[in-house]
């Protein structure tokens, strides 16, 4: 191919994400020997600035996920050394992470989503922390991804216990209004929603094991719900693609409740590719293999900053 590039495939990195990161760093990879692109694996462990400023790379591919990596960090250093990557800017990318922010822009910005109070450990202890909302509800940390730390709490005596667990991984947390009913993902390429896929666990919730273990989640695509819903699933993950300024690609995860209505729960700015991951699935449901998404990832790869003084 006349067009390869070099390309630096950044991956592992130093949260609780690193497994799946190296997942999807796998799957990248294979994709990049298909494509027939030149390129450097990179972990991003503490000496990440050094090695990607060394790099002698066209495009940084960004197979990373959580803390360290899909919060703007990663991005701000792609930024500072003038090197394009794959996936959404420094601003949109902390904010998609941070839950707390995320939520405020919603209902800012009028897009559906569950009620929801904030936790600040740093002006409060966990055993001081009390919810309006009653239960069953859900206890968050608010910058963390892959249900990290979350639990779906049913009575009064989980409730502390859930805190504490969240406060592992920040020191905001998100406190959510449980909506029973429907778990649904919608995909989006180039500002475009693919196919939403429903996702049925076959225990529990859809939590860090069900995401990541084959065979524990069902998955139903498109999703058992009425065209005119499955298209406003569509058409609120676009908006929310436009309103925080995505790029390239980016996942939308909802909660249906059982009047049908759909709630955003979070962003996911660089979803997940591993081999039970959702967007590859949509990608393939509408005819896209995974070497074109990547090929897409590389093609979009941008700089917030590019031709500005």
């Amino acid at each position: 191919m006349s067009d390869k590039k070099r390309i630096a495939l950044i991956q592992g990195g130093m949260g609780a994400e690193r497994n799946v990161s190296l997942s999807t760093g796998g799957a990248f990879e294979a994709a990049l020997k298909e494509l027939g692109h030149h390129y450097e694996v990179i972990d991003a462990q503490e000496d990440l600035p050094v090695r990607l400023a060394n790099a002698k790379a066209d495009v940084a591919l960004l197979a990373l996920h959580g803390k360290y990596a899909e919060d703007g960090i990663v991005q701000s250093l792609c930024e500072y050394i003038r090197l394009p990557y794959s996936g959404s800017g420094v601003l949109s990318s902390a904010l998609c992470m941070d839950k707390v922010m995320s939520k405020q822009m919603y209902v800012q910005c009028g897009i559906p989503t569950a009620p929801f109070e904030i936790v600040d450990l740093h002006v409060m202890k966990p055993q001081d922390v009390h919810s309006k909302l009653g239960f069953p509800l859900v206890v968050k940390p608010s910058r963390e991804g892959s249900s990290v730390g979350i639990t779906i709490v049913k009575e009064e005596k989980d409730f502390l216990p859930a805190i504490q667990l969240a406060s592992q991984y920040d020191h905001y947390l998100l406190i959510e209004k449980f909506i029973a009913g429907m778990e649904v993902s919608v995909p989006v390429l180039k500002s475009k929603a693919l196919s939403p896929i429903e996702i049925v666990p076959k225990k529990g919730f859809y939590d860090y094991t069900n995401k990541y273990t084959k065979g524990t989640t069902d998955y139903f695509m498109p999703p058992r719900l009425p065209n005119d819903r499955i298209e406003l699933l569509k058409s609120i993950s676009e908006k929310v693609f436009e309103t925080f300024r995505l790029k390239a690609y980016s996942r939308i995860d909802f909660r249906v409740d059982e009047n049908l209505n759909p709630f955003v729960m979070e962003v996911n700015t660089l979803p997940g590719c591993t081999p039970t991951s959702l967007l590859p699935k949509a990608a393939a449901h509408e005819g896209i293999s995974f070497a074109q998404v990547i090929q897409t990832l590389i093609d979009c790869a941008s700089l917030d900053y590019r031709g500005l003084k």
